[in-house]
């Protein structure tokens, strides 16, 4: 059997027989050029008598046969075994080829071969830590790493009693939110509540270590969760305290005793004015206590209400939105999260009209722009 090297130029993948004679593969085009220099239909012929693991083994750059292998695999249950097939499907898998060309695939979770997100996305700093602690990289991991890199990178350089790279990856990973560009409870520990970042890592490991607390999934979505009410209630409240789940404890019993109490002051400090706007004639107008919110669901038959909470806990405002001609008339009820709307309904959860629509496009668009020249 006749040698072949295998290599990549510019847009082509060359097959250099040993006889002198070769064919390649235009990625450009997608086009099969034979040992006669012309377009044919496929390399099967050309590369008659030779399987696809042979070819493999006479790759130079193995990064990238690695990578057609994948292909390969993937689309196996396709009956995948033309190398011309797997080629054509190179430009789906651009990502990929960008992260088996690093050699990183390893520390990818190739098992959801869509990623969304390029080897230039990925901070180098962790990539060397997914590689030392075998860590496996994601969109979620990026986006709370580059939130605070400073308190992931301290994470593994610190002398813990008990804590170990698989508690550290639970911690950095918890969330509530499905979304992979959300930030997780640790880095909203930091931003949100003051938080530091190591007295943060030295606390868990003190919880694993004396207070045997070890499902760090569970305990990262309490430490945010006691964080939450207590600096509702005071910001002078030990972060790091002992006993922790007695403390959390106390402070549940404390925050729902309290609760009515100052429920109505903390929504009407939530109330953002700001998103009072008019468009044509419509208007924005925020409620002015909770019983705004609960007459709206009264007259829209819907659940807003429920919404109340969520106000006060800060995840979102709701908005009225009115004819200015007679703004007292429930018209569309509005949820916004991070200044944009992100729900809205008519009375009966009925859809909006399409010059609702418009005016709410407005406000979006509006905010958008403050947001990018802030």
């Amino acid at each position: 059997m006749i040698t072949i090297k295998i290599y990549k130029e510019k847009q082509f993948l060359i097959f250099d027989f040993e006889d002198g004679r070769t064919c390649k593969y235009d990625f450009a085009t997608k086009t099969s050029i034979g040992i006669k220099g012309k377009p044919v239909k496929n390399l099967q012929h050309q590369l008659q008598g030779y399987t696809l693991n042979m070819l493999w083994d006479y790759f130079e750059d193995k990064n990238y046969a690695r990578f057609l292998q994948y292909i390969q695999q993937v689309n196996s249950r396709y009956g995948m075994k033309n190398i011309g097939t797997i080629l054509d499907n190179v430009p789906y898998y651009k990502n990929l080829e960008q992260i088996f060309s690093a050699g990183i695939e390893n520390i990818i979770n190739l098992r959801h071969h869509d990623i969304d997100f390029t080897i230039n996305d990925i901070p180098k700093p962790l990539i060397k830590i997914a590689k030392e602690h075998n860590i496996t990289i994601s969109k979620r991991l990026i986006s709370n790493y580059k939130i605070n890199p400073n308190a992931h990178l301290i994470a593994y350089n610190l002398d813990y009693m008990t804590l170990n790279d698989d508690d550290i990856y639970y911690i950095m990973m918890g969330t509530s939110s499905y979304r992979q560009d959300e930030p997780g409870y640790f880095n909203r520990l930091i931003t949100s509540y003051g938080y530091n970042g190591k007295a943060l890592w030295m606390y868990f490991d003190r919880l694993k270590t004396f207070e045997a607390l070890t499902d760090f999934d569970y305990i990262i979505r309490e430490i945010y969760d006691y964080a939450r009410m207590m600096s509702t209630i005071s910001n002078k409240y030990d972060k790091y305290p002992r006993n922790f789940l007695t403390t959390h404890k106390i402070a549940c019993r404390n925050y729902n005793r309290l609760k009515k109490e100052f429920a109505e002051d903390i929504f009407k400090k939530r109330i953002n004015k700001m998103y009072e706007v008019a468009y044509k004639d419509y208007i924005f107008l925020c409620p002015k206590c909770t019983q705004d919110i609960k007459d709206e669901a009264v007259m829209q038959n819907n659940c807003v209400a429920s919404y109340i909470d969520k106000v006060i806990n800060g995840e979102c405002q709701i908005l009225f939105l009115r004819k200015k001609s007679n703004p007292k008339q429930s018209l569309v009820t509005v949820e916004v999260r991070k200044n944009r709307i992100v729900q809205a309904l008519r009375k009966f959860n009925n859809p909006v009209t399409d010059e609702d629509q418009k005016a709410i496009d407005y406000f979006n668009k509006k905010f958008e722009k403050e947001k990018m020249a802030a």
